[in-house]
């Protein structure tokens, strides 16, 4: 009989501050590209190719971040990394509001970019690593339940703000939001002594960084794999406000935001659950093929309801293909030095997230539709599945 998961004091409250942490991530940035992409493009003032260049620079620009992230925490604690991660991506959103020409949005997708990993799940899963060991893949999936939270919620207020007090004032409001929250949350990890931290810090504090995990074969099929998976995730997100406006209006394509959110908590926690007792290459493998089904089915939906019901199905292992990466890491590879080894990952991964939007906007500038997009990530999630499948054995 499984035991039961009980999380106390302290752990508790680092989960509480993570799950708020992706809420804000989630809901502000990565929910919140096809919100911006959306009011960037609606006007024909700026192409969605355009934009969707924007987003590769976000990815780009994430990965000396994504690199470091997990190995400043493991060394020195969280507080300073969230505490950048806030001021940047605060800066970013309000510049987002300021921006007149092309290349100043860049560099506030630049600026977001550099810091998402900080409260991402770099951040977060490397957090919650030096709290738990037994109970690590249902702490986390606690936490980036937040994500859902922030998905179903932020985009659409975002967008109805916008309908009231236009983008300027709108990104202006929320970068302030989301800096306050983060310094908030920096403190509590400065003031906050981590269970065991002091012990971690000793252990990290001599290490190098090494790259001996690049040479296993286990690495490559994991994180080949993860990259696919998170890329096809990506590549949907952050067109999915102009996909669907082309089958419905913009407030209902909206709403399908918060569907695939809310369709993401359920899903992340029978994911995490499951985990316990199943496999997670095999979790993985299934969760792939099913975004496969889900993002292939939005292509051909031709009605409102169709599109719910396929958004739902993309949705219900949106949440498990950002949380099964770093519990196959750290499955692999043990708790040691998780935060660097997960950071060799997370590079893979967000070059992988940067590329997926920009070729799905390559396909709709070539073809002025989102159909041949979305059946290359569906092609691309079945080879994800087959691959993390066979690394089982």
């Amino acid at each position: 009989m499984a035991s039961k998961v009980k999380i106390k004091g302290l752990d508790l409250k680092t989960v509480i501050a993570c799950f708020v942490m992706a809420t804000v991530a989630w809901g502000a940035v990565f929910y919140g590209h096809s919100v911006y992409l959306e009011s960037f493009t609606r006007f024909g003032t700026w192409t969605t190719q355009q934009i969707a260049s924007a987003i590769l620079i976000f990815w780009i620009s994430s990965l000396p971040g994504t690199l470091f992230v997990g190995y400043l925490i493991d060394s020195k604690g969280p507080s300073s990394v969230v505490l950048l991660g806030g001021i940047c991506i605060g800066l970013g959103l309000i510049g987002l509001g300021q921006a007149d020409k092309l290349w100043k949005i860049f560099i506030c997708y630049g600026l977001m970019g550099f810091a998402y990993p900080a409260i991402g799940a770099a951040g977060i899963s490397a957090i919650l690593a030096q709290c738990f060991s037994k109970n690590f893949g249902f702490a986390l999936g606690l936490a980036l339940t937040g994500a859902s939270l922030g998905g179903a919620v932020i985009p659409v207020c975002t967008l109805l703000f916008i309908g009231v007090y236009g983008f300027k004032t709108t990104t202006f409001v929320l970068g302030l939001l989301v800096s306050v929250i983060l310094f908030c949350l920096a403190l509590f990890f400065k003031y906050q002594s981590l269970q065991g931290s002091s012990k971690r810090i000793l252990k990290f504090k001599n290490k190098s960084f090494s790259l001996d995990i690049l040479r296993t074969s286990l690495f490559w099929k994991i994180t080949i794999a993860a990259a696919l998976g998170l890329g096809g995730q990506v590549g949907f997100l952050a067109h999915q406000i102009p996909i669907i406006a082309g089958k419905v209006d913009e407030l209902s394509a909206a709403l399908t935001v918060s569907v695939v959110a809310i369709s993401a908590a359920i899903g992340r926690m029978l994911i995490a659950v499951a985990s316990r007792s199943i496999s997670v290459n095999r979790l993985a493998a299934a969760s792939y093929f099913v975004q496969g089904v889900g993002v292939a089915s939005i292509s051909f939906a031709e009605t409102f309801p169709m599109v719910i019901i396929a958004c739902s199905i993309t949705g219900f292992v949106v949440g498990g293909i950002v949380m099964l990466p770093p519990i196959l890491i750290r499955n692999a590879f043990g708790s040691m030095s998780y935060g660097k080894n997960y950071a060799m990952t997370n590079v893979i991964l967000y070059t992988f997230a940067g590329v997926s939007p920009w070729l799905v906007g390559l396909a709709y500038a070539s073809t002025n539709s989102y159909v041949f997009g979305l059946l290359g990530i569906a092609f691309s999630q079945i080879i994800a599945a087959l691959l993390i499948f066979k690394s089982t054995n």
